[in-house]
């Protein structure tokens, strides 16, 4: 009998022993069930594994509530490697009888391949017999393996050897260890040694024969693999060791060019194989390769009518289903089937997919967790797991950690760090996110939309010379690379160098006519230099190379608008649709959109219904969606709520995701004066969406309509205190202003300490500072900003104004490149005149005040300025 089920088989014995001392009326039942028992422990001792389970089950039916009975059926279907039945029937069993199932259990498990289930059923579970201590280092030891902790499974194994020498199963797995490791000489030679000492055993020749094969050693392996199926003991089942050393004899075998026999195993293969699921599923596959899809549609779901239970053919039917766009089907089907121990990949980001596009995040999310769990050292789960996770606020520690753990793995996966860069913007940590861009050009240089990442994080932060230095990386690395040299124009451009720019992208162009980029790039050269006509045609040019792309008709539009009324830019690109047929579909999305723009919501609407619904429909539903949040708000400015109403539900049926859009009737119902209705509405919203900062915020203005500030700031307090969300900061210390001047001062500090990398953190505790003239304390905060954002206006602004005494050349630098970075603004503007006059610059000074006066005539402050500059002259 199998070692594991001599053990189970004793322990039912022995609690049945005691069961009958001072028997009840129960009596007659245990006496036939301990029959049953007894007969199922001869049959299989002598392979008859159906008889014996037919036994255990008439002993469970008998006494069902006796757990004994079950751990014997089970240690059955464990011995034929019938794993996932034997879990099946023992958890139900887990949480009364703990310490009876936890062996078994995990030894279930071990043979699904779940290592961290195994891990789990053993926890807690103290051996109180040598046996049970044996079984128990076996299963943790047989876990370490499948979790691809191979050294720490062998020093495990070894131990165990040492111990019990003659245990088969034990140098199996110590066996499947050092293959794992790569050892398969050692393998060879331990599994060699158990055999000389103790006779033949199928599963130790089986090893013996698998590593002799992966050696290369294949008329050594035949030779095992032969001697092996004569080892195998008598079953009325098909035993999984039987079926490996067959498959692996037919292997080697045909290798030999023994043609002939290897047949003779195949056929004693197929004739113990259903096949007729494999090979139609096959098909399925076959048929999806070839782009067949109605076939193999039609086939997977005739095999889970036939075989509803079948995970593999629920599996592969629910990703053709996400393939074909529907989701929630593909969810259904793709999430009640796998297993985020044991099922492959592929399959679990076609299930995170369909679980995403169904809204269900958090469900992935935990999906994923289990899975790198069970596989940490899965690039591919860790990067699902952490893009995931960044996208989910409560969750994006975790994100960052998983994947740190990715790039650990395999440092060239860039767009890992590229997601791991933008992560860090949004929090505002620049210096991280440049880190991980630094390091992903470093590794992968040739990640052209990483490098260019790279150059445009380098220019939004002002490190220009870092930026030259990337360039002439470019050029001297690449030279013969045109994704390389269109980033360097691109560069070049942005760095003010537009000969050089235009003079490479003309030959660029030249040798690409294809590549629409390089199109686009060179009508921004021709931009730069005056020639409009040149650079629509170049746009044209790329809008017609990429008609799937909006975006370069849509810039030539916009270039054309610039010296065209809308109405000739209209007519322009109706013109262009019609002798461009390709571009016919994206130049009437922009007609639409500038008469949506305009208010002419009739003629939106007659341009929309031209568009062919069934052609680029996610382009359509965006158009549809942005006409009617236009006629919505013209409603609502007519005061026709019922109108304005009906449209803001309309939108929100087309895109039922979006929170903002759902908000709207809420807005509306304020507009009315009814705030009621509003806060009601947004209840509704809330059930649906959960509490986040959209809904918080649009909770805490309708309070503040009905004239319920403390309300409103109770509700952003709690939110904040509940979430650590800073997003709601900005609203709060806002809010705080009015309502609470005595919270800014700590609201400031917290965000600061939240967020140490954050310049609108600083910049917002700065202010606060700077407003109670505690100067001192502002400065530095102001050069915080500065050293995050370099080209932050207001820091450079206010820090000017704060130096102005004590530091003035530097104070008037700070001020003139605020006042050329903010042209428009009157404040930056005065700044920089008044530090000129305090400078004694005095006709400088009235100059740039004049300019500041006339961006806002009415401001007293400026007029006085002039006024006195114009004195000292």
């Amino acid at each position: 009998m199998n070692t594991a089920l001599r053990f189970l088989a004793a322990a039912a014995t022995s609690s049945l022993l005691l069961l009958s001392a001072g028997c009840s009326s129960s009596d007659d039942t245990n006496s036939e069930a301990a029959g049953h028992i007894t007969r199922a422990e001869t049959y299989a001792d002598q392979g008859q594994y159906r008889s014996a389970m037919l036994e255990v089950r008439n002993a469970v039916q008998k006494d069902p509530g006796n757990v004994d009975h079950v751990l014997v059926l089970a240690g059955i279907y464990n011995s034929i490697g019938a794993g996932e039945q034997a879990t099946d029937l023992l958890e139900p069993w887990q949480e009364d009888h703990g310490d009876q199932v936890a062996l078994p259990l995990a030894r279930g498990y071990i043979l699904q391949g779940k290592h961290l289930s195994a891990r789990e059923a053993l926890d807690g579970f103290l051996p109180q017999t040598d046996s049970a201590q044996r079984e128990y280092d076996y299963l943790t030891a047989e876990s370490q393996r499948l979790a691809g902790n191979t050294e720490q499974a062998v020093s495990q194994l070894r131990s165990l050897q040492e111990a019990h020498p003659a245990n088969a199963e034990i140098t199996v797995a110590l066996a499947k260890a050092l293959l794992a490791s790569g050892e398969a000489n050692a393998a060879v030679n331990t599994l060699t040694q158990w055999t000389e000492q103790n006779g033949d055993n199928a599963e130790v020749l089986y090893l013996t024969g698998l590593a002799h094969y992966r050696m290369g050693n294949i008329d050594e392996s035949t030779q095992v693999l032969t001697d092996a199926t004569a080892a195998v003991p008598t079953s009325d089942i098909f035993l999984p060791v039987r079926r490996s050393i067959l498959t692996l004899l037919s292997r080697s075998l045909t290798e030999q060019g023994r043609i002939t026999e290897a047949q003779v195993y195949n056929k004693i293969l197929a004739e113990n194989t259903s096949s007729d699921t494999r090979e139609r599923a096959e098909s399925a596959l076959e048929a999806i390769l070839r782009g067949d899809m109605d076939t193999a549609r039609t086939t997977l779901e005739e095999l889970i009518r036939q075989n509803p239970d079948n995970e593999q053919v629920a599996l592969m039917l629910g990703t053709l289903r996400l393939q074909e766009g529907e989701s929630e089907e593909a969810e259904r089907l793709l999430a009640g089937n796998i297993d985020a121990e044991t099922t492959p990949t592929p399959f679990l980001r076609a299930a995170t997919i369909a679980q995403v596009d169904s809204g269900k995040r958090e469900e992935a999310l935990g999906t994923l967790s289990r899975a790198i769990e069970a596989r940490p050292k899965d690039v591919e789960l860790l990067a699902m797991h952490g893009i995931l996770a960044l996208s989910l606020e409560e969750y994006k520690e975790a994100g960052v950690a998983s994947l740190s753990k990715a790039l650990e793995l395999d440092r060239s996966r860039s767009r890992l760090r590229l997601a791991l860069a933008r992560h860090y913007m949004s929090e505002e940590q620049q210096e991280q996110a440049l880190a991980q861009m630094r390091v992903a050009f470093t590794e992968t240089p040739t990640d052209w939309a990483v490098t260019q990442s790279y150059l445009a994080l380098l220019m939004y932060t002002g490190r220009e010379k870092e930026v030259e230095e990337v360039k002439e990386s470019l050029l001297n690395g690449f030279a013969d690379e045109p994704p390389a040299l269109l980033l360097a124009s691109l560069t070049e451009l942005r760095l003010g160098e537009t000969e050089s720019a235009l003079n490479r992208l003309e030959k660029l162009t030249n040798e690409n006519p294809e590549s629409a980029l390089t199109h686009q790039a060179l009508a921004s050269a021709y931009q730069r230099t005056g020639n409009t006509n040149k650079a629509l045609e170049s746009l044209i040019t790329a809008a017609t190379l990429t008609p799937d792309s909006i975006r370069p008709l849509s810039e030539a539009a916009r270039l054309y608008a610039s010296t065209h009324t809308p109405e000739e830019t209209i007519n322009w690109l109706q013109e262009l649709g019609t002798q461009h047929p390709e571009i016919q579909f994206n130049a009437t999305v922009l007609a639409a959109q500038a008469r949506i723009q305009q208010g002419r919501t009739k003629d939106a609407r007659e341009l929309l219904e031209k568009l062919p619904q069934n052609n680029r429909e996610d382009t359509v539903i965006a158009l549809t969606s942005q006409l009617l949040v236009t006629e919505a708000e013209q409603a609502a400015q007519a005061k026709d709520w019922e109108t304005a109403r009906a449209k803001a539900g309309e939108v929100a049926t087309l895109q039922p995701g979006n929170v903002n859009l759902a908000l709207l009737p809420a807005r509306y119902a304020a507009m009315e004066g009814n705030t009621d209705s509003a806060l009601s509405t947004l209840n509704e919203v809330e059930a649906t969406f959960g509490e986040q900062p959209a809904t918080v915020r649009s909770r805490a203005q309708l309070l503040m309509l009905a004239e319920r500030p403390d309300e409103a700031m109770a509700t952003l307090e709690n939110y904040y205190q509940d979430s650590e969300n800073p997003a709601i900061l900005v609203d709060l210390i806002q809010l705080s202003r009015s309502e609470a001047p005595d919270k800014v001062d700590s609201l400031t500090e917290q965000w600061v300490e939240r967020q140490p990398a954050s310049p609108a953190a600083h910049l917002a505790r700065a202010d606060h500072l700077m407003s109670k003239g505690l100067d001192a304390q502002a400065l530095p905060r102001y050069e915080q900003v500065l050293e995050l954002q370099p080209n932050n206006v207001r820091a450079m602004n206010n820090l000017a104004w704060l130096l102005r005494e004590n530091e003035r050349p530097r104070a008037l630098g700070l001020a003139s490149q605020a006042a050329q970075l903010a042209p428009e603004s009157a404040a930056v503007q005065d700044t920089y005149g008044w530090l000129l006059h305090l400078d004694g610059q005095h006709e400088q000074a009235v100059e740039q005040l004049g300019k500041a006066l006339a961006l806002d005539p009415d401001n007293q402050e400026i007029e006085n300025h002039l006024n006195d500059a114009r004195q000292a002259l």
